[in-house]
């Protein structure tokens, strides 16, 4: 399968570990993003890991093609297993770059660790350039997480992780342009050496009228719709169920808070299904344990979560780290106030629209304080939710995000012809 060429005659390769139907921030932005570029004129072909033999190996997912490369099976938090899997999945990313480079002009990568490893080795034949956009700063940080590294057995200083981050600054230095998703991005690319000429910003976009905020009816329909409390004050946190999604020190904060606030009630969307640190067992025995399920809603996967978000009242978001965080966007395009970590989006915009209160990482008392004053003031939440919605209408759509892709894929291939 490979793409058409539209008439601009612009043809782009899409590299990414993960795609639909895997859910995730990641793989559903790209596909938004691939849909946003094809309407633009692009020709587009994803090429991504085949997670699963139940999934296609190739098909097309609304108006995006996508080929799925053998071997299946799982890479994160599965030790030396993912090594061989690895190996070969890069080995056929490079063949198939090498044996069909006449059909692409540009090569995009999604994630900073091995996935440019692949378009820089074929383009020191082909020629062609390669973009790399890094999804969080700890994989700019960690070449290998710190899960992996425990069940790798590896030390900080071991010979194989100083091998594999000197492997990665050579290739890193043979990538075109890097894209910065948020300023915390663009930061952490600096520190590790990239040249900041060749790191452009280009924040991602939303599918603004999917989220946008409803009116008191329409919002109470959907309570009704979807089984949720109809007249209280809804709290909500949409994402993986994961220990770094900092959903255990939420709960833990809820469990506090709950008594104080009986008007209140804690909605979770998300599964944990998949995760390598999936918190979704000890989150069910928390919840048990404290006798919380008349407090709390657990959702699961849903296909609807811009319903659950337009229904909802306040945005809850604990997470130790992000590099851009859609639901952030999406929470704050359905008008809702938040309270969320310092991570992503979020510091990105914290110093020019007021849009919640944000606090650090992993500080449980600040989130907390946080969480009380938002619950207790109905009209700092009603400011809040009117900047968030102001905030991202203006400068966060999937139009404008593939305008700049446009004119970063232009200014490379008049350069690289």
């Amino acid at each position: 399968m490979g793409t058409q060429r539209p008439k601009s005659g612009l043809r782009v390769w899409v590299l990414t570990p993960s795609f639909p139907p895997t859910l995730g921030g990641q793989e559903t932005h790209l596909l938004e993003l691939s849909e946003s570029l094809i309407a633009a004129g692009v020709g587009v072909l994803v090429i991504t890991r085949r997670a699963a033999r139940s999934v296609p190996a190739a098909e097309r997912l609304g108006a995006v093609p996508v080929v799925r490369l053998t071997p299946c099976g799982p890479i994160k938090g599965v030790g030396f297993r993912a090594v061989p899997r690895l190996g070969f999945l890069l080995c056929k990313m490079m063949w198939r770059l090498l044996r069909d480079a006449r059909h692409y002009d540009v090569v995009l990568v999604s994630g900073f660790n091995f996935m440019p490893f692949a378009p820089v080795l074929a383009g020191l034949l082909t020629g062609k350039p390669c973009i790399v956009r890094p999804e969080s700063p700890l994989e700019i940080a960690e070449p290998i997480g710190l899960d992996s590294r425990a069940k790798l057995g590896l030390s900080q200083s071991s010979l194989a992780l100083r091998l594999l981050l000197k492997l990665r600054r050579s290739a890193a230095r043979r990538v075109n342009r890097y894209v910065a998703i948020s300023s915390e991005i663009r930061a952490c690319l600096e520190r590790v050496g990239i040249d900041p000429r060749s790191i452009v910003a280009i924040p991602n976009g939303i599918a603004v009228e999917r989220f946008e905020r409803v009116s008191e009816p329409r919002k109470a329909e959907l309570r009704a719709q979807l089984g949720l409390p109809p007249r209280r004050l809804l709290l909500i946190y949409t994402g993986r169920l994961a220990v770094t999604k900092g959903v255990m020190m939420l709960i833990d904060v809820w469990r506090e808070l709950a008594s104080s606030y009986p008007a209140a009630h804690l909605i979770i969307v998300g599964e944990g299904h998949g995760s390598f640190d999936s918190c979704e067992p000890a989150l069910l025995d928390f919840i048990a344990a404290h006798d919380l399920g008349a407090r709390v809603t657990l959702t699961g996967r849903v296909p609807n979560v811009h319903e659950y978000l337009q229904a909802s009242d306040l945005f809850v978001f604990p997470s130790d780290y992000e590099g851009f965080s859609l639901s952030i966007l999406e929470a704050m395009t359905a008008g809702l106030p938040m309270v969320s970590t310092r991570v992503g989006v979020a510091a990105e915009l914290e110093s020019t629209c007021g849009f919640g209160l944000l606090v650090a990482p992993k500080d449980r008392t600040a989130f907390r304080d946080a969480l009380r004053r938002l619950l207790e003031d109905e009209a700092l939440r009603a400011q809040m939710g009117a900047n968030a919605h102001a905030a991202v209408r203006e400068r966060y759509s999937l139009a404008a995000e593939a305008r700049r892709y446009l004119d970063v894929f232009a200014e490379l291939t008049a350069t690289h012809p």
